[in-house]
């Protein structure tokens, strides 16, 4: 028996006892005795049935196993979750319930006991969501929770009409994801579902930033060059900047959207005050998305310049050089920040100083942004190759033909290296081998983002959805 069945056993009986009217039997007639007074009749009693409850079962939003250390707060009232992750409680009509459980979001949710007194609620584990374009703040482009890997079975695709050169953004069962056009589409990670659309510019190369506390995501547009701040449950635009032209995937932290511009400007946008909290002048075109590091945003620009702000000021701390243009973004591990150059290849320079360190140069056109996993960094180049270096020396250990040109990010998640090329293929390999573990013949930009249950794999317009050939329950 489930978790289910035991409790509406539980909660299905309603008891009634029954007492019975008794009869006397009277034996032969005694002359000598008086007749006995009639007895009052017996009349039958039945208990109240008991009240009814309700019950609201806490469960994993991406494995759906119970949690069983899970909070149910209705109507100011704390209710702690059983063994089958239950919390039992008076049914309303309606209730607005507070679910929360250590390792996990807090969810407030309104429910209707009268429709069903047995509710689910799940609860996503923000380890094992992807909210930004390369994963972490540090744009390693390396998941590190993320334990996805081949063989892969398809649970759903969609069609998304246009272009995808940026991947979808993961929260909480829902997949955010741009298209060329300028439509923003919010997808169910179950089965892709069309959850909500909404227009937000007329070409677009990026992926949203969300801000999981205030509910909304941020997106950029090469035109007409606003920035929309956008509920993330209904799709509608809350407010608006404009920053002329802008490609980058912004980051947001503590309520603050960090971005670059074509004009050459970094921004830092104040999401709760509706206005910039600074203004960075460059002077040269950024394309890349900024990275954030504690308390230092690292990005790279037209003029081939890595620079280091202050993060809550806007203040320079150092200017360094990738040689040339840098198109694609950076990303900052081990004290060491990664700057892809379109002419001049990959170079590493020290994240407290900008001093440079190492250059790989590879004869080719670099728009790739590099990733970063266990002390190797990887990025794809025009020459149709994939690189794995030492992020110390910049050594390069190996190189893979990829099927085509790379211009999209290299990324990793449970240790495989995925690049997708324009020609039209997607391939992984082993991070330290080089060894190819799994190809799909279709791809053109960044190749993957997903959650803990599923891996979205992007082709030049459509989303396929894989789980492990051997999950059947998701």
């Amino acid at each position: 028996m489930n978790h289910f069945d035991r409790w509406n056993a539980r909660c299905a009986g309603v008891l009634a006892l029954v007492l019975m009217a008794a009869a006397c039997s009277e034996g032969g007639a005694e002359p000598a005795k008086p007749e006995a007074a009639p007895r009052a009749p017996i009349t039958t009693v039945a208990e109240a049935p008991p009240a009814p409850q309700a019950a609201v079962r806490v469960v994993d939003g991406e494995t759906l196993e119970p949690i069983s250390r899970a909070v149910v707060v209705v109507a100011g009232e704390r209710i702690q979750v059983d063994g089958d992750a239950v919390a039992t409680l008076v049914p309303r009509e309606r209730a607005r319930l507070r679910v929360s459980a250590r390792g996990y979001g807090t969810r407030v949710v309104l429910v209707n006991f009268r429709r069903r007194l047995v509710q689910r609620v799940e609860l996503w584990n923000p380890a094992f969501q992807w909210p930004i374009y390369g994963a972490t703040p540090a744009r390693t482009q390396a998941h590190p929770r993320i334990k996805l890997r081949p063989p892969f079975r398809t649970a759903w695709t969609r069609d998304l009409g246009s272009l995808l050169e940026f991947p979808a953004v993961v929260w909480n069962g829902v997949a955010y994801v741009n298209n060329l056009r300028g439509w923003l589409r919010a997808l169910s990670m179950k089965n892709g579902r069309l959850l909500w659309q909404t227009r937000v510019g007329t070409r677009m190369a990026s992926s949203p930033g969300i801000d999981p506390k205030r509910g909304v995501l941020v997106t950029t547009s090469m035109s007409p060059g606003y920035v929309k701040v956008v509920s993330m449950k209904t799709g509608r635009v809350k407010q608006q900047f404009y920053t002329g032209l802008a490609e980058p995937s912004p980051i947001i932290r503590d309520g603050i959207a960090y971005l670059g511009a074509t004009n050459g400007n970094v921004y830092a946008l104040d999401l709760d005050r509706r206005r910039p909290s600074w203004i960075f002048h460059g002077g040269a075109k950024i394309t890349g998305s900024p990275a954030v590091v504690g308390n230092r945003l690292f990005i790279g620009d037209y003029a081939g310049r890595v620079f280091a702000l202050n993060a809550r000021t806007g203040a320079l701390i150092w200017k360094g050089s990738a040689g040339t243009r840098v198109y694609g973004t950076v990303a900052v591990s081990g004290g060491r920040v990664f700057a892809p150059s379109v002419f001049s290849g990959l170079s590493a320079l020290s994240a407290h100083s900008g001093r440079l360190l190492w250059r790989i140069p590879v004869g080719a056109y670099l728009y790739s942004s590099p990733a970063v996993y266990r002390s190797h960094v990887y990025f794809g180049a025009y020459t149709g190759l994939v690189y794995c270096a030492s992020a110390a020396s910049g050594r390069v250990l190996w190189t893979r033909p990829a099927g085509g040109h790379v211009s999209g990010a290299v990324e990793v998640v449970s240790g495989l290296v995925y690049a997708a090329s324009f020609g039209d293929r997607i391939t992984a390999w082993d991070w330290r081998s080089g060894r190819t573990v799994w190809s799909f013949p279709h791809g053109r930009y960044v190749a993957v983002s997903g959650n803990g249950a599923r891996l979205l794999i992007h082709g030049s317009h459509r989303i396929w959805a894989v789980v492990h050939r051997r999950n059947h329950g998701n």
